[in-house]
């Protein structure tokens, strides 16, 4: 299996099951969320996304150096999570008031439409790591 399939199939599985990890399993995501994301930027945020952006540099440099047909769909929809990765470390602020806003409307509804959105994106992946490779 080359990387970009393996790449593939593991972020796409899991985006394609945040939805049910979410939302159907039973415990109160809302809370989780507002733990997770506080006020204060957690200390745990900063090596997890440079660890992402890494990530994203190092499947750039797989596609660069490698000729596997179709690769490049797959690095740029994988190089998509370090926007995420970029907000969280250079403007934490705006992005908990983001959530923060979803949190407390509606008992967090416009979370769920996110993490369903995430879901089809996922699926979206794991439809094209095993249709391209």
């Amino acid at each position: 299996m080359n990387y970009f399939k393996a790449l593939g199939l593991i972020f796409g599985l899991i985006a394609f099951l945040k939805p049910f990890y979410m939302h159907i399993l039973p415990w109160d995501e809302n809370k989780f969320l507002e733990q997770t994301y506080a006020e204060k930027r957690p200390t745990w945020i900063l090596p997890v996304a440079i660890s992402g952006i890494l990530l994203v540099c190092f499947t750039w440099y797989m596609e660069l150096t490698t000729e596997i047909p179709y690769s490049i769909i797959i690095t740029v929809m994988f190089s998509i999570t370090a926007v995420k990765a970029l907000v969280l470390i250079f403007d934490y602020k705006r992005f908990y008031q983001w959530v923060a806003g979803m949190l407390s409307k509606d008992k967090g509804k416009k979370i769920i439409l996110v993490d369903i959105l995430t879901g089809i994106f996922g699926l979206i992946m794991i439809v094209l790591s095993i249709l391209l490779f």
